[in-house]
């Protein structure tokens, strides 16, 4: 099996194309020269800021970075504020990537050494994960070992920036010998571009939730469809079949622990529930959180803020966030709970709560509907609202019930899917909607 550390090493043609982006196709000798100029550039054990839009140029400037001994640090985005904030020893932007080596890099396999990962996290404060070269190189082992050799280019509506991104859309592939399309293929038109390839496709629940609202998407037939970022809902994973046979794979994990489980929705209930990673053993702490144990999270294990019901055949299905409990009136108040109960409405196609915080703690609702209502009329948002609370008021109590709502054609989620705790208060802080 190919080894993402053994890419210099291997016997890999020059001419090979690795790549197709919007300047053509690039190949492996494109790469290996692109990594040799970085490498030459790097000081050995400095921090470089890794702010390369095109993936092509990402992957040549962290391997390079690697080569050199040095610690690629990935943003969390290339906004200019983000990037200024983020202190290194230096910074590579594609532009950096534009004049290879005349040299191709050392036939050896790649050392090891830290990866800096930053995420913007549920709250939208940066937080540093710090990981290894190595951990990246066994989950792409895991990867090919468990799904078995990429059967098609990869194209993704997700960005590289991130553990999942870089690891399924840009080294999966690279390591394997397979092709990656560089550009992101989140909107309509290039997604229809993108199918052209009949693709892998590297997702998020968010885009397919909404591309098949935007365009028809059966008949496709793509090999292979990997989603991450959050829980897809099962009438979209279903939904998928009609363009990928096969289904949708689920992946659940994070920037901390990289993939830990994963699953393919189906008809069948019991599909439901996560089967973990061949490398992770998991356990349940006295609260019910996952504990992790593999040689991805050193020796200490990791826990994690999910609590889950762990099943005698070693799979398990998830309970929602611990850290998503919040007190209000002296009760305790699942937001996943509320989510829950309101996505249970025939009105809500999607929703969200949040605790706002004030005079008096109350939790606000994010209310995307599933037709059309006039939201300019505020009769009709005081009308939906009274509705709903009444729909949540027959299974929950009173704390738990939105003293707020907005009505929104789409969740703020970011380019991951994800959705910030500051972005849904932000709804709330201006006058208006309901």
């Amino acid at each position: 099996m190919a080894r993402l550390d053994g890419i210099f090493a291997q016997d890999r043609p020059e001419a090979q194309v690795v790549a197709l982006t919007g300047k053509g196709p690039r190949t492996f000798g494109d790469l290996a020269r692109g990594a040799a100029a970085v490498a030459g550039r790097a000081r050995a054990g400095g921090r470089w800021l890794l702010a390369c839009e095109d993936p092509f140029a990402f992957a040549a400037g962290f391997l390079g970075l690697v080569l050199a001994g040095c610690a690629p640090v990935l943003p969390p985005n290339l906004l200019p504020g983000t990037l200024g904030a983020l202190e290194a020893d230096g910074l590579l932007r594609d532009a950096d990537l534009a004049d290879p080596s005349d040299n191709l890099p050392p036939s050896r396999p790649l050392g090891d050494g830290p990866v800096e990962f930053w995420t913007s996290g549920s709250t939208g404060s940066p937080k540093r994960v710090l990981r290894r070269f190595q951990d990246l190189v066994r989950e792409v082992e895991v990867l090919e070992g468990l799904f078995g050799p990429l059967p098609a280019p990869v194209a993704s509506t997700v960005p590289h920036l991130h553990i999942y991104g870089c690891l399924f859309r840009v080294f999966w592939p690279l390591a394997t010998g397979q092709i990656f399309l560089s550009e992101t293929c989140g909107d309509p038109a290039r997604f229809l571009a993108a199918m052209g390839e009949r693709p892998v496709l590297v997702s998020s629940p968010a885009h397919l939730a909404r591309l098949p609202r935007l365009l028809p998407i059966a008949g496709l037939d793509l090999p292979a469809v990997f989603s991450s970022g959050g829980a897809l809902e099962r009438e979209d994973a279903l939904a998928w079949r009609a363009a990928a046979p096969g289904g949708v794979v689920e992946v659940y994990g994070s920037t901390e622990s990289g993939g830990i489980a994963w699953r393919n929705p189906g008809p069948d209930a019991d599909s439901s529930r996560w089967t973990p990673f061949p490398d992770m053993s998991l356990a349940a702490a006295a609260d019910g959180a996952l504990l992790l144990s593999s040689p991805r999270v050193g020796p200490a294990g990791l826990r994690m803020e999910d609590a889950v019901a762990l099943g005698a055949d070693g799979r398990f299905a998830l309970l929602g966030r611990l850290d998503r409990v919040v007190k209000i009136e002296e009760k305790r108040v699942s937001l996943p709970q509320v989510e829950a109960a309101l996505k249970a409405h025939p009105l809500v196609r999607d929703a969200a709560v949040v605790l706002l915080e004030g005079r008096r703690r109350m939790l606000g609702a994010a209310i995307v509907l599933a037709g059309p209502a006039d939201l300019e009329d505020p009769a009709v948002r005081r009308a939906l609202g009274e509705r709903l609370g009444a729909h949540l008021a027959a299974s929950l109590e009173g704390p738990a019930l939105p003293r707020r709502w907005r009505f929104l054609p789409e969740l703020p989620r970011d380019a991951r899917g994800k959705l910030r705790a500051g972005d849904l208060a932000a709804l709330f802080a201006a006058a208006g909607n309901a």
